[in-house]
């Protein structure tokens, strides 16, 4: 399966309709979600290539910033083709799941910027890698993985943050509102 990487891919109807009048504040998440995604712990970031070939990564840990934009670090030895393809397109997608509950966020945006992880990082990525340990813990077969170890055994040197505004937004936790649109929130 082939995806387009065209700027209108991804954006939301409101984020259009700003665009379109010439009005443009960045889109804010629900409360709801932004308040609840420390406790999603489980963390898949994708964007897709000029050529519209997807490629997908496990990131680390995520954030709402104060101004409402997403940040997301991830280990850029274990995920160049993610790292190029945000750097080429900007267009980008963050999946956010508790394993424990099932709750998931899926979260796309097209102005992705990638920088160097800051040491004050650090805080967060051992708070992302804590939430998901005590999680798993939960989950049959799955207390004191190792595999936890490998993922986060990085030091923030090794780490890309990846910075974006939010386009577009759904609940895709299993059961009747899978899928569903989130309303995003007029921005400042």
């Amino acid at each position: 399966m082939r995806f387009r990487a065209g700027p209108w891919a991804i954006i939301s109807d409101t984020v259009a309709l700003q665009l379109l009048c010439g009005v443009f504040a960045v889109p804010l998440l629900p409360a709801e979600w932004s308040l609840s995604l420390p406790a999603l712990p489980s963390l898949r970031l994708g964007g897709c290539d000029r050529d519209g070939n997807p490629h997908v990564c496990r990131a680390l840990a995520a954030d709402v910033l104060p101004d409402g934009r997403m940040l997301v670090l991830l280990a850029e030895r274990a995920a160049p083709r993610v790292v190029a393809a945000l750097r080429e397109t900007a267009q980008v997608a963050m999946l956010a799941t508790s394993p424990r509950s099932n709750r998931t966020l899926h979260v796309k945006g097209s102005d992705a910027r990638v920088e160097p992880a800051l040491p004050s990082h650090a805080g967060l990525l051992a708070l992302r890698r804590h939430t998901l340990t005590l999680e798993l813990a939960d989950v049959d077969g799955f207390a004191g993985a190792p595999f936890l170890e490998h993922w986060y055994g990085v030091e923030v040197s090794e780490l890309v943050a990846v910075r974006y505004s939010v386009t577009g937004a759904w609940n895709q936790t299993p059961g009747p509102s899978a899928g569903q649109a989130l309303e995003l929130e007029p921005g400042p």
